[in-house]
């Protein structure tokens, strides 16, 4: 049976969350200022403000803020994806490429936030005791 310690998460690993979600939060923001132009510019400028406190909480030891980064994170995916799409229908692959690679880059974030939780969580061995397996499944003839 292999055997594996828990690997707690560096300040790499947490650094590189905050810098992918910056990179993501301020190309979106000044890409939409620059080329809409300032309508609403206090509404687009939030989700960037919320992502910049947070990282910062989060390097500097918070660790609840890991799990209040995953909020603007689903937030903006949320509302991406029927955007993405929509360009895509359009046949406006320039502008759905630069949406479908800040999603991407989001969902890179968010991975390698929970990647710490995901390694704790044990499955259960499939000769635990309660395991079904497929040939307890069978019949008397063998079929399932």
């Amino acid at each position: 049976m292999t055997t594996s310690a828990p690997v707690p998460m560096t300040r790499t690993d947490v650094s590189a969350a905050i810098v992918l979600l910056l990179i993501a939060e301020a190309t979106f923001f000044f890409t939409f200022v620059f080329v809409v132009g300032p309508i609403a510019t206090l509404a687009r400028l939030l989700p960037l403000a919320v992502v910049l406190v947070l990282g910062a909480a989060l390097y500097w030891g918070q660790s609840w803020a890991r799990w209040a980064l995953l909020a603007p994170i689903g937030f903006r995916v949320w509302r991406l994806v029927p955007l993405t799409a929509a360009a895509w229908g359009l046949g406006r692959p320039g502008f759905a490429l630069f949406l479908t690679l800040i999603i991407l880059v989001e969902l890179a974030a968010a991975f390698i936030l929970l990647d710490r939780y995901l390694r704790y969580f044990r499955f259960p061995s499939p000769s635990h005791k309660n395991a079904t397996t497929v040939s307890s499944l069978r019949d008397a003839q063998g079929r399932l």
